[in-house]
């Protein structure tokens, strides 16, 4: 079975999605699969090659001995260009992609087009839980709890930059998280707590996004994740983790830089209503939001009021988060594949045909020449 590892790509998470592969792909069964890795450079420019499969290749990276490679659309394959041109049949795409021209639907949109199953969220789950304004208002339609947030376009500050922070203070108080409402792993978050800190928050995530989201800060928080793998009706809810941070909240380094240290995750000590309440809650952001696959639900714990809030959902989590299940990575890989070609299945029994005699009509009456 060949299975293409999509990763790295045109967006600030390169780096993470460059780990995430190398994981994947050294915890895959290589008896069981052929891979095959298509790298994707910061440029947007598409490789594959064996060094790929070489965690030093990343160091100082060269396009020597690579070959470019391109989907090859309606055909299942991929079309690779070197010394010879060959076409390689894919069976499946396993995507390791994280943050924009990846994780939103594009990659997805594209695999479709080529008709390879992939192991992600549909192009709809993918793009509603890459905009974190879309996603929070598909929560509150699902009657999942949120925290209360304020959102503006990049324009509408630069214009009128009164406007927008009087808006905020009309609906939210003091302290605030500014967010890119497109970008994750922190990147380009500020935590802030008077009028300076906001503005300079604001200007920070707006080169990283042309839409902003203002959150209320939780000031005594406790952040709790859960992972959810399956599609339609058939999902199961991992263990819980609490990532421990010794900042005002986690950053990019906690996230990944120190992901290897078992002293940055902890098993949160929670009630058992409490943890009940997180898993129902991700079945149902699960389902709701259209994703499929392997997902990690992020939430906030207010330790004041004990109320829980659903913070985001990341539809490609950073090492599939296979830390927060039971079994080898290499089985839940196994368990994306077999999902992907489920859900491609189901896909195939919808009918993309209807007879019509439009056309037929159209040109029986002449009009084809376009009048200049």
């Amino acid at each position: 079975m060949k299975i293409a590892i999509f990763f790295g790509g045109k967006s600030s998470e390169h780096d993470i999605s460059v780990i995430t592969a190398l994981q994947t792909m050294n915890a895959i069964d290589k008896e069981k699969y052929k891979i095959i890795p298509i790298y994707i450079t910061k440029q947007g420019e598409w490789f594959t090659g064996e060094k790929l499969l070489c965690k030093d290749t990343y160091k100082d990276f060269s396009k020597k001995s690579l070959s470019k490679v391109s989907l090859n659309f309606g055909h299942k394959e991929i079309s690779i260009k070197g010394v010879f041109n060959r076409k390689v049949k894919i069976d499946c795409a396993v995507i390791c992609l994280h943050g924009l021209n990846g994780e939103d639907g594009t990659i997805q949109g594209a695999l479709e087009l080529a008709e390879i199953p992939y192991t992600s969220s549909n192009v709809l789950g993918s793009s509603v839980c890459m905009d974190k304004i879309i996603m929070k208002q598909l929560f509150k339609q699902n009657e999942l709890p949120i925290i209360d947030y304020v959102w503006f376009t990049r324009n509408e500050f630069e214009q009128n930059k009164k406007d927008v922070l009087n808006k905020i203070f009309s609906y939210i108080d003091y302290p605030y998280i500014v967010k890119p409402a497109n970008l994750g792993s922190s990147i380009g978050i500020s935590k802030c707590e008077c009028e300076d800190e906001l503005v300079s928050a604001i200007e920070v995530a707006c080169q990283y996004d042309s839409r902003i989201i203002v959150e209320k800060a939780i000031t005594n928080l406790r952040e709790i994740n859960c992972a959810c793998l399956g599609m339609d009706n058939d999902v199961r809810t991992s263990k819980l983790e609490e990532p421990i941070s010794w900042n005002k909240f986690l950053s990019f380094k906690d996230k990944y830089l120190t992901f290897a240290k078992s002293s940055t995750v902890k098993e949160p000590e929670l009630s058992n209503e409490q943890k009940e309440k997180i898993k129902q809650y991700s079945v149902k952001a699960f389902k709701g939001l259209c994703q499929s696959g392997v997902v990690r639900i992020d939430y906030i714990l207010d330790e004041t009021t004990g109320e829980i809030f659903v913070n985001e959902i990341n539809s490609i989590p950073g090492s599939l988060a296979n830390y927060l299940f039971e079994e080898h990575f290499g089985k839940l890989v196994d368990e994306l594949i077999e999902i992907s070609i489920k859900k491609k299945q189901e896909r195939e029994k919808n009918k993309f045909g209807f007879k019509s005699t439009a056309l037929f009509d159209y040109i029986d009456r002449g009009e084809i020449g376009i009048k200049k």
